[in-house]
This record gives structure tokens, C-alpha cells and sequence, in this order.
């Protein structure tokens, strides 16, 4: 297992981070050159297929491999995605106990990696609260550390709400790291997701305070990466439509009130946006290096 994590741009003292989730298909290291081909800074993958239950096996070569080819570039932080069907309030035991071993192989491949963590949509509660679900989310949270082995952080993410998604309020995810306490359970802010449950990214007034809420439900030392998307919906849309970088509802003055407020400093700030449309793929192929550049030159320009 990997021993230490590599510092990168979005460890230095007040550096942020532009990062990208990229494909790791034909063997899990072969991630790391297609950042380097988009010029990102950090990576987030996916450990195995979002749609499907079916665990990919990594083998101990191509681990050491990624490891290796990770030493050997420019990029900073690696973060893992869980698949997409993992549901931690989900009432069916075999549903959920396949939740459960979701994120433990995800949280395992990410400590063969020496990823940072592993992203996760907790769940849905189907419009029925939090509150009904809240012990059974957080005894499987508890379950899922006890169970994943090294140091690598679990991050919850913050949700547009469509579906009955937990994490719509911060409250939610609040309430689940104040049930846990453990340091290794913390957050992830999609900034499409967030603007989309009604919290305001569009201005600099708007992003305080949207932060001093995030501050006073779950804490701004829980936030360990960001999900930076902008939003194809408006403000309260409960819609998740991620949108390229400038061109969506939070737009570029809102990533600019973003990258500028002191809760982001030092993040790293990984992109899911569709990508530009080409002939090969009309609605994009996912980040991209024009959204990379987009998104650095709005934090140069910042931070200039």
C-alpha cells in the first residue's frame, strides 16, 4: 500500500489548484498522461465503472504503475469518485451492503494509489428527510472507515437536491460529521450542485455568505476539495446540468467571487464540466484543456 501522498500545486500555501476528472480506461495509470495532455494540476478518477456494481480489478502492477507515473509528473492531488449507484440510506439490505462495499474498494484503491480520498454521493432519502435515514447513514459511515484500510479521506458531497439527494442543505452533511467525528470523514463542494440547491455563487456578497453558511453547519476546516462545474440551471433549480467554465448560470464573474474568497485558498478545484463540442464528440468529451485554461486564467487573474 502507498505510503505517503505527493504534494502538489494544491498543497502550497495559498495555491489553488486546477484539477480535471479524466478516463482511466485501458489500465488506471494511464490517467495521469491524459491530464498531463489537458495541462491539469490535480486528477480525479473513477476506481471502477459509475454505472455498474462490478469492482475493477486493480492489479498490485498496475497500482505501482500509477504510483510510479505519478511521482514522475507535474500533478498534484489525486482523487478517486465512487460509483454512482452507492445509496447509504438505501432501505433494501442488499442494496445498501453493495453501497457499503463500493466506497470500502474505492477508499482500498485509493490508498494503493496514495490518492488524497474518494468522493461520494451519500445517498437519496426519496423526499422523506434526512432525519429518517440519519442513524442507518451514519453507523455505515462509521462501518465503512472501521473497514477501509489507510488514511485516505472520505469527502461528501454537496447535492442539487433533484431525487431527494442528501446534502442539498449543509445541514445535512453537518449533521453526518458532527454523528462520526472522525477526521478522516470530511466534504466536497460542487459549486453547480450547490447553486442549483439555492445557495448563491454569482457575486462576492453572494459567496460569503453562502460560505459563513457552510461554516456554521458543517465548518470550512471539513472542506477538502471542490467540484468546480458551472451550472446549465438557476439558482434553486434543484437541477444537476453541469456547464463549461463561463458559459452556464454562475458564469465567469461567479468563479471569480469563488477563487477569490479566502475558504478556497490552497483547494484544489477539479473540473466535470461536459468539455467544448467537437466533431468527434458534439457535446464535449468531459474537461478538456480549454476549460482547464478557462478556469486558470480566471485564478491568475485573481490572484494576479
Amino acid at each position: 500500500m502507498a505510503t505517503g501522498r505527493k504534494q502538489g500545486a494544491g498543497d502550497r500555501a495559498g495555491v489553488i489548484a486546477v484539477g480535471a476528472h479524466v478516463s482511466s480506461s485501458g489500465g488506471i495509470y494511464t490517467a495521469i498522461e491524459r491530464a498531463r495532455g489537458i495541462e491539469a494540476e490535480a486528477i480525479q478518477i473513477f476506481a471502477s465503472p459509475p454505472q455498474t456494481w462490478r469492482a475493477t480489478n486493480h492489479t498490485p502492477e498496475a497500482l505501482r504503475r500509477f504510483r510510479e507515473e505519478h511521482v514522475a509528473s507535474d500533478i498534484g492531488q489525486v482523487w478517486i469518485h465512487n460509483i454512482y449507484l452507492a445509496n447509504l440510506a438505501a432501505e433494501a439490505p442488499e442494496q445498501l451492503e453493495r453501497s457499503v462495499g463500493s466506497v470500502v474498494n474505492a477508499l482500498t484503491v485509493a490508498d494503493g494509489i496514495g490518492a488524497r480520498g474518494v468522493v461520494l454521493h451519500t445517498g437519496s432519502h426519496k423526499g422523506l428527510g434526512l432525519a429518517q435515514f440519519v442513524a442507518q447513514v451514519t453507523d455505515t459511515l462509521v462501518e465503512i472507515l472501521d473497514r477501509a484500510p489507510g488514511s485516505a479521506t472520505l469527502a461528501l458531497e454537496t447535492m442539487a437536491g433533484q431525487g431527494g439527494t442528501i446534502g442539498k442543505d449543509f445541514e445535512d452533511l453537518g449533521t453526518l460529521l458532527s454523528k462520526v467525528h472522525s477526521p478522516r470523514l470530511r466534504t466536497c463542494l460542487d459549486t453547480c450542485h450547490t447553486f442549483a440547491a439555492g445557495y448563491e455563487l454569482r457575486t462576492p456578497d453572494g459567496v460569503a455568505e453562502t460560505m459563513r453558511a457552510f461554516d456554521a453547519a458543517i465548518g470550512i476546516d471539513h472542506l477538502a476539495v471542490v467540484h468546480a462545474n458551472d451550472s446549465k440551471a438557476g439558482i434553486g433549480s434543484h437541477l444537476d446540468r453541469h456547464e463549461n467554465i463561463g458559459d452556464g448560470q454562475i458564469g465567469a464573474d461567479g468563479f471569480r467571487a469563488i477563487l477569490a474568497h479566502p475558504a478556497f485558498q490552497e483547494k484544489v478545484f477539479l473540473l466535470e464540466v461536459p468539455g467544448m463540442p467537437t466533431d468527434a464528440h458534439p457535446k464535449g468529451d468531459g474537461p478538456d484543456l480549454e476549460n482547464v485554461t478557462r478556469l486558470k486564467a480566471l485564478r491568475d487573474e485573481v490572484h494576479s
